[in-house]
């Protein structure tokens, strides 16, 4: 098995440009944040959540014991 000599080498046109293309305006500007609402709104999410895994945990906690019951 012979060893890999590797890529070819071919010289390149050194008068080659690539072609410009034109640039995209700047992208603009986001509208500023009201922290005040996100955190609320985050507080609000937390609670939500919190109570799901309330619920779910007393429900398994009900169905654990009926089933240790019977």
């Amino acid at each position: 098995m012979s060893e890999y000599p590797g890529p070819p080498i071919a010289p390149h046109d050194p008068e080659y440009q690539p072609e410009i293309i034109e640039s995209s305006p700047p992208p603009r500007t986001l509208p500023a944040q009201d922290r005040a609402a996100l955190d609320a709104q985050d507080a609000a999410a937390r609670r939500f959540t919190l109570l799901i895994g309330a619920v779910a945990a007393a429900t398994l906690a009900v169905l654990i014991l009926v089933l240790a019951l019977a």
